[in-house]
C-alpha cells in the first residue's frame, strides 16, 4: 500500500470527535484492500488481527481530530490531503492519521511475514474529549505490549503527566452595572484567586518534572457589559504527576479561593452503542526506564533513551488492561492541533518500518521471557 495516500485519504475523512464514521469507513476500505477483514466494536472502534501466537501486541491510535480552526489560516487547506515539498498537509497528518496510516502498512508486512505472535490493530473514537474508544476496548483487551502512536518525532517514550479539569464558580447578584451597590460582585474575589495561583505549590516527580496549575478560561453571566454578574467562572487545567490525588488538588485549592464551589466536573459522552460518564482527570502514566519491553524497543530503533510527551494520551486506559504501553509516531508535536499540521512523506514511510521492526522485536522479548 501506499502510506502516504492512505494518509491524505483519511485527512480528506473528516472526523471530528463524536463524528469518526468518515476516517472509519476509510479505514476499513484500505484495511479491506490489504487483504484484511476489519470489525467495527459496539463504540465504533476499526479492529482486526493477524498472526498466531501466545503473545500479543498492539497497534493503535485515534481516529478523531480536534476543529481546524479557520481555513484561511492554512497555507494549505486543512482537509485536502496535499503533498507540498515532501511535506502532507492537513489537519490530522501529525496527531494522529499519518501514525494509522503507517500501522496499516506495517500490518501488512506483519501479514506477508508473520511475526512471532498476534498483531491487532485499533483505531479509536474519541480520544479528544476523553478517550471513550480506548477506555471501552480496554475492557477486552488482552494485548501484552501495545505501541500508541501519538506523534513523537519517531523518538520512543515512555509517558506523560496527567491533567485534571477544575472549576470554580462565583455566585454574585445581579444589577445594573451603574448600582453595582444594589448587588453583589463576583469577579473581584475570581480575581484575588487568579492572583493566589500564582504561588499555589506543585509536586515534583523525579522523572515527569514538575506538576502545572494554569487559569484557562474564564466567563461571566450573563454576557453583558452593563451588567453586574451573578455567576463568574474560572477553569483550571492542572497537570499533575504520579502520587499526588486529583482530590487533594481540589482540597488545596479550596482553601485559598474563598467562597467558591470548588469541584471536577463530569462529562457524558456516546459513540455508537456505548455511552459513558467520567469525571475529567486523565491519570499520568510512566514505564519503567529499565523495563525490558522498553529496553527492546529502543534497541529495535538503534535509540538509547526514551522520551516523554508534554501531553497527555490514552495510554493509561490501554494499561488498564495489563498492556505495557510505548508511544511512537511520526511528526512533530508541537504542529499538533495548529494551522502548520504537516509531516514528512518520508517520515511516514520510515514509522511503517519502524513500527515492523519494534512489534517483531517486542513479540521475540516477550517468547524470551
Amino acid at each position: 500500500m501506499d502510506v502516504v495516500k492512505t494518509a491524505a485519504r483519511l485527512i480528506k475523512a473528516q472526523s471530528p470527535s463524536g463524528g469518526e464514521a468518515a476516517a472509519a469507513r476509510a479505514l476499513m476500505e484500505e484495511a479491506e484492500s490489504i487483504g484484511f477483514a476489519p470489525q467495527l466494536d459496539e463504540a465504533g472502534n476499526v479492529e482486526f488481527v493477524t498472526g498466531e501466537g501466545e503473545y500479543e501486541v498492539l497497534l493503535t491510535g485515534h481516529m478523531d481530530v480536534v476543529p481546524a480552526g479557520e481555513e484561511a489560516d492554512w497555507a494549505h487547506p486543512p482537509y485536502g490531503g496535499e503533498v507540498v515539498d515532501g511535506e502532507l498537509w492537513g489537519r490530522g497528518a501529525v496527531d494522529m492519521k499519518g501514525a494509522l496510516a503507517a500501522m496499516l502498512a506495517a500490518m501488512q508486512s506483519l501479514a506477508a511475514r508473520p511475526a512471532a505472535g498476534r498483531v491487532r490493530f485499533l483505531a479509536v473514537v474519541q480520544e479528544e474529549v476523553g478517550g471513550l474508544g480506548s477506555r471501552f476496548a480496554a475492557g477486552r483487551l488482552q494485548a501484552d505490549a501495545a505501541i500508541l502512536g501519538e506523534p513523537s518525532s519517531l523518538r520512543l517514550m515512555r509517558g506523560h503527566r496527567g491533567r485534571v479539569e477544575i472549576w470554580a464558580d462565583y455566585e454574585g447578584k445581579l444589577a445594573h452595572a451603574a448600582r453595582p451597590d444594589l448587588g453583589l460582585n463576583p469577579l473581584p474575589e475570581l480575581g484575588r484567586f487568579l492572583a493566589a495561583l500564582q504561588s499555589f505549590e506543585t509536586a515534583e516527580h523525579p522523572d515527569l518534572g514538575a506538576a502545572s496549575c494554569t487559569p484557562t478560561y474564564v466567563s461571566s453571566s450573563p454576557h453583558s457589559t452593563n451588567v453586574v454578574p451573578g455567576l463568574a467562572q474560572v477553569c483550571i487545567d492542572y497537570r499533575f504527576v504520579p502520587g499526588e490525588d486529583p482530590d487533594a488538588i481540589v482540597e488545596r485549592l479550596r482553601l485559598i479561593a474563598g467562597d467558591a464551589s470548588v469541584y471536577i466536573p463530569e462529562s457524558e459522552r456516546q459513540s455508537g452503542e456505548v455511552k459513558m460518564r467520567y469525571p475529567m482527570v486523565f491519570p499520568p502514566y510512566l514505564v519503567e526506564e529499565n523495563h525490558p519491553l522498553l529496553q527492546a524497543a529502543l534497541q529495535a530503533l538503534g535509540q538509547t533513551e526514551a522520551g516523554l510527551w508534554w501531553f497527555t494520551t490514552d495510554a493509561p486506559y490501554l494499561a488498564s488492561s495489563g498492556a505495557v504501553v510505548l508511544g511512537l509516531g511520526p511528526g512533530d508535536p508541537q504542529l499538533a492541533h495548529t494551522t502548520r499540521e504537516r509531516v514528512a512523506t518520508s517520515e511516514l514511510a520510515a514509522a511503517a518500518r519502524a513500527y515492523e521492526r519494534v512489534v517483531r522485536k517486542l513479540l521475540e522479548t516477550l517468547h524470551g521471557a
